[in-house]
């Protein structure tokens, strides 16, 4: 059965710096027999319909198509469906920091310690967070989290995971 996912590119056409044409990154996702793809923005959606994936090839071809490392974290819709459904995601300046592995336990109650906006770590592969300032106010950014969690993450703000979702 064929299921919804979508590939979060961590870090791609920030500035000037690691640029990604949406339109080469669609036909990669198709070469690689991934089906009904499409992107969404250009800060790396590829949503697809398959019903498996692979992130150690996806990654593999995007280091060799572009250059350059681009983690790449996946998420079902069903998943995505789940964080929107949580109480955080309803309020103000909401970020969800998507991890590339599972929180642990004594990561979670470091987190707990540091962090002082309203946040959950949901199903230990998601940060939703509640930011008491603008994002580029506060110090609890994606690149916090990457450093205290050592392990990539990527960020995405409310509107932009509702809107992947309806694309889905």
């Amino acid at each position: 059965m064929k299921l919804s996912f979508v590939a979060l590119l961590r870090g791609i056409n920030l500035g000037a710096k690691n640029k990604v044409d949406m339109k080469s990154l669609k036909a990669l996702f198709e070469e690689m027999n991934y089906e009904n793809v499409r992107t969404y923005i250009q800060t790396g959606n590829v949503i697809f319909d398959n019903a498996t994936y692979n992130v150690s090839q996806l990654e593999g071809a995007l280091q060799e198509t572009y250059g350059f490392d681009i983690p790449v974290i996946i998420r079902s819709k069903e998943e995505l469906e789940e964080i929107q459904q949580h109480p955080i995601f309803s309020k103000e300046q909401v970020y969800v920091m998507f991890l590339a592995k599972e929180v642990l336990d004594d990561q979670l109650a470091m987190l707990n310690s540091l962090v002082d906006d309203e946040f959950v770590v949901w199903n230990r592969r998601n940060i939703i967070i509640s930011l008491s300032k603008n994002y580029h106010q506060t110090k609890f950014t994606n690149t916090f989290f990457e450093k205290k969690l050592s392990m990539p993450s990527t960020a995405r703000n409310l509107n932009t995971v509702n809107k992947i979702l309806l694309k889905m």
